[in-house]
């Protein structure tokens, strides 16, 4: 019996746990983490209102504010877009994604930096999920990627519209490892003055990039660096780096429709695997090749 009304006492709590989560909370500059979260009384970091917010559910900001790192399990929707919601991660990686499979993640808002004595390492970090999109989110100073996937098993689709990734050792990597894939697109985007630019390492991974800046990354703007995957690049501009397009695994395949490859320092095009550009690229001014290793049309 006394068996019993434990079970029963351990169910009740799970179950009075469950229901504390609520499906949207709020965090402040001046919140505290005791507090529910809720709009009269905010939490203070994103790593406080996570555990009472349920799944999928939505954090908001209430008014600027340093909110902290925070590592990320399950379908959730950070959203900043009204204020400013900052994470400062010195030394450390400011936002882990290690969801499930199945779970969508948002990230909306947001300034996400790793300033400091010791820079942060990565930005955001995709280890498992089945998709991350971030929206209007502004990524710097990390000695590490900006925004990377480094997930060992199955397809993560990350996405980038308006956002800003600057100063960083790779502005955007995916980096899938094993059986995972990575399927990129970014758009409406700058990704600037990093080492490189935006880096398809992983296996079967796929990029489109469109109406996007890339320039001023002092090695590649654009590098597919595996030789199982593939890119289209539309009506972006990649300029003032080291290499503007480079396909440099063997077997990738990278096309290239409206772009713009100008004023690149060592190449403009360039790599051992295969580019493919439409008669609608302006290429030129670079100081090395200047020309993709053949034509594309609407067959290839």
């Amino acid at each position: 019996m006394k068996k019993v009304t434990l079970i029963f006492i351990f169910s009740m709590a799970i179950a009075a746990f469950a229901n504390a989560q609520a499906t949207r909370t709020w965090v402040s500059g001046v919140g505290d983490d005791v507090n529910p979260c809720s709009r009269t009384a905010p939490c203070k970091t994103f790593a406080g209102a996570i555990s009472k917010t349920a799944s999928p559910g939505i954090i908001n900001c209430l008014d600027p504010g340093g909110m902290g790192a925070v590592t990320i399990t399950k379908s959730i929707t950070i959203d900043c877009t009204a204020t400013l919601g900052s994470a400062l991660s010195s030394g450390t990686q400011g936002i882990v994604i290690n969801a499930q499979t199945t779970d969508k993640v948002v990230l909306r808002g947001l300034d996400i930096n790793g300033a400091g004595v010791t820079l942060g390492t990565n930005g955001v970090n995709v280890i498992q999920a089945a998709s991350v999109a971030l929206f209007n989110v502004r990524i710097a100073n990390y000695s590490g990627a900006g925004v990377e996937t480094t997930n060992s098993s199955n397809q993560i689709a990350l996405s980038l519209d308006n956002c800003q990734v600057l100063n960083n050792a790779t502005g955007v990597l995916a980096n899938s490892s094993g059986s995972g894939s990575t399927l990129l697109t970014v758009s409406n985007s700058q990704i600037e003055n990093n080492t490189t630019g935006i880096d398809i390492e992983g296996p079967s991974s796929s990029a489109q990039v469109s109406h996007t800046i890339v320039s001023r990354n002092t090695g590649d703007g654009f590098k597919l660096g595996n030789g199982t995957s593939g890119a289209a690049l539309d009506s972006s501009t990649f300029s003032f780096n080291g290499n503007g397009v480079d396909a440099s695994a063997a077997g990738g395949t990278i096309r290239l429709s409206q772009c713009i490859v100008h004023a690149n320092f060592t190449n403009g095009v360039t790599g051992a695997g295969t580019t493919k550009c439409f008669s609608n690229n302006a290429i030129a001014g670079n100081i090395g090749s200047n020309a993709c290793s053949s034509p594309g049309n609407a067959l290839q």
